[in-house]
């Protein structure tokens, strides 16, 4: 006699393992609700998770590689399920791409890659440029592969929604803006470097990406090096053999911390001056909600995203993320605001993660 099958809510978070992305798995987790329903969920091996409910279960496997990842899409997942007699109520996809199943279940798709949404345009000859080509002119094909005509759509901002519409040519009303939370760690890691009272400290949390734009940042500090009466220090969350500063700075200090947990993150948006965020694309950029959180300074890109995600908040000076020279007279202006806090800002006017379950319980 064959086994009976059992109906769960099959969610693939595979992929992610670091970053922002897996901030998404540790909040969904966390918000899974307690309805009855039973939630399988497929996690990378090396994330571990904490959580109470009873109603989830973890199964970790390895996909590390782009090769190994597109098998367990397109033939892995569904196997498994099939092998475990697993029949999929609703499926749920929390990393841009969908997977292959054998029923038309109600299907999910969490997105949250930005690159192929925006309008520039990278070069494949290029080494540091290479992977953003492909994210921007191959990853859609992929994006686009398992979708299904009853998939819908969850994004972080309306900007999102707009781009993904036009990118995928996808429905409008089957796209929907679930803003993430905030977390804000209760202990926080001290860091052991001088914070010397005497100095402005800038701080700029980003990867050594291209589009992150350091070098704008590094251009506008040498035009205003020598009108400054007070040292400044940037603080950078990268390793100094990551970029190529030419040019020495007199009343300029850059600090390159390396790579930092996020309670250290935190930590620093409670001892520096200011937060500056000249990245020309993001999905959210979520050190300006924290930083905002915290009521600290803000320099930013005039840019969609940022406009959107500090909408209301009084402490932010919007910037042209190509302008060095407007750059540097805002970051001229940031002694002057030495130790000055503004009121903490949290977006309450957006939805949530209690909106993302609303709406597929509205399918089950």
């Amino acid at each position: 006699m064959p086994k009976q099958s059992v109906s769960k809510i099959v969610v693939n978070a595979s992929a992610l393992r670091s970053g922002g992305a897996l901030s998404i798995l540790q909040q969904f987790v966390k918000e899974v609700p307690d309805d009855g329903h039973e939630y399988l969920i497929f996690v990378d091996e090396s994330v571990k998770l904490q959580y109470t409910q009873d109603n989830i279960q973890i199964v970790p496997v390895n996909v590390i590689s782009f090769r190994k990842r597109f098998a367990w899409d397109a033939f892995g997942l569904k196997k498994w399920l099939r092998e475990h007699n697993i029949l999929p109520l609703l499926s749920i996809s929390l990393q841009n791409t969908n997977f292959r199943l054998d029923t038309s279940c109600p299907n999910y798709v969490y997105y949250h890659q930005p690159l192929p949404i925006y309008k520039n345009n990278w070069n494949l000859l290029r080494k540091e440029e290479r992977i953003l080509w492909f994210y921007k002119h191959i990853y859609p094909f992929f994006v686009n592969m398992f979708i299904r005509s009853n998939t819908e759509i969850f994004v972080q901002l309306e900007f999102i929604k707009k781009g993904f519409a036009h990118r995928y040519h996808f429905n409008k009303d089957s796209i929907h803006v679930v803003f993430p939370s905030v977390e804000i760690p209760l202990s926080q890691t001290e860091l052991n470097i001088d914070l010397d009272g005497n100095t402005v400290k800038i701080f700029y949390p980003a990867a050594a990406l291209v589009y992150k734009n350091h070098q704008v940042l590094f251009e506008a500090l040498s035009q205003i090096d020598s009108r400054l009466d007070s040292k400044v220090i940037l603080y950078l969350t990268n390793s100094a053999n990551e970029f190529e500063i030419k040019q020495a700075y007199k009343n300029v200090q850059i600090v390159f911390l390396g790579k930092i947990n996020h309670e250290e993150v935190i930590w620093l948006f409670n001892h520096v001056d200011a937060l500056v965020f000249p990245s020309y694309i993001e999905t959210l950029g979520l050190p300006l909600i924290e930083a905002a959180s915290f009521g600290l300074p803000v320099v930013a890109s005039d840019l969609p995203y940022a406009r959107e995600v500090l909408h209301g908040y009084e402490g932010v000076t919007f910037v042209d993320y190509k302008d060095a020279a407007s750059w540097g007279m805002k970051m001229l202006d940031i002694p002057l605001l030495k130790g000055k806090r503004y009121k903490s800002f949290i977006r309450e006017d957006v939805k949530s993660w209690k909106y993302f379950f609303e709406v597929i319980k509205k399918s089950l």
